[in-house]
């Protein structure tokens, strides 16, 4: 099941809603080292965006079995 639509694109205050998540902790996502969630910036205006296909897709890629974690 896909939490975000592929066609729009989020800024990290929504993405932090849907998640119920605090907004720093989507931040953190965004700027890990390791494996950081694909993001952008808005030429207009400079605010963050991310594409629902990469939530769906870095969510999908990171899910964990709670049995065995």
């Amino acid at each position: 099941m896909k939490m975000f639509d592929d066609t729009k694109c989020y800024p990290p205050y929504r993405v932090a809603e849907i998640l119920s998540v605090d907004i720093s902790t989507v931040y953190r996502l965004i700027r890990s080292i390791e494996e950081p969630l694909p993001a952008f910036r808005l030429k207009t205006n400079g605010q963050l965006r991310v594409h629902g296909k990469d939530l769906n897709t870095y969510f999908e890629d990171h899910k964990v079995d709670p049995l065995y974690e």
